[in-house]
């Protein structure tokens, strides 16, 4: 299906995009779970601009986060959607959506995907800091485990 929408033209398989959003698995670490129990009624806007491309925007295919104080930031939120873009390179769409300015992009970069096709693109957010809501501890920050890590290299004895 092609679809003109924001000043892009996609060539969609919605139904096989659909299918894929259903059924790849995904990540079950602490800080996705957080994502997946909250994105769908945070950004209801950016849950359905997902969906006209046969996405479900609790079943990304690559995230890109870190745990600071008691919220995740997450640095990309990837999907993959199973079609081409048909002009230009990239798109970029700004949206406000709950409480945040978000940053879509549409373009070809890789990410990893269980796609059975060459003939995807992807569709990355940028822009999603969401708090802990998941009822068991908060992941220790990446930052201070890192610093740990190098006080212990160049610790003298």
């Amino acid at each position: 299906m092609i679809i003109r929408k924001h000043g892009y033209v996609l060539d969609v398989d919605i139904e096989g995009t659909s299918k894929y959003s259903q059924e790849h698995n995904i990540c079950d670490c602490d800080e996705d779970r957080n994502l997946y129990a909250q994105i769908a009624e945070k950004f209801p806007k950016l849950k359905e601009f997902l969906a006209e491309l046969g996405l479900l925007i609790e079943r990304p295919d690559e995230i890109g986060s870190c745990a600071d104080k008691d919220y995740i930031d997450y640095h990309f939120v990837s999907y993959t959607v199973i079609g081409k873009i048909l002009e230009s390179d990239k798109y970029e769409i700004d949206m406000f959506d709950g409480g945040l300015f978000l940053n879509i992009v549409i373009d070809n970069w890789y990410v990893p995907n269980e796609q059975k096709t060459d003939e995807y693109f992807t569709v990355t957010i940028y822009g999603i800091d969401l708090p802990w809501v998941l009822d068991e501890p908060f992941p220790e920050s990446k930052r201070s485990s890192f610093l740990e890590l190098i006080k212990k290299l160049f610790h003298r004895h």
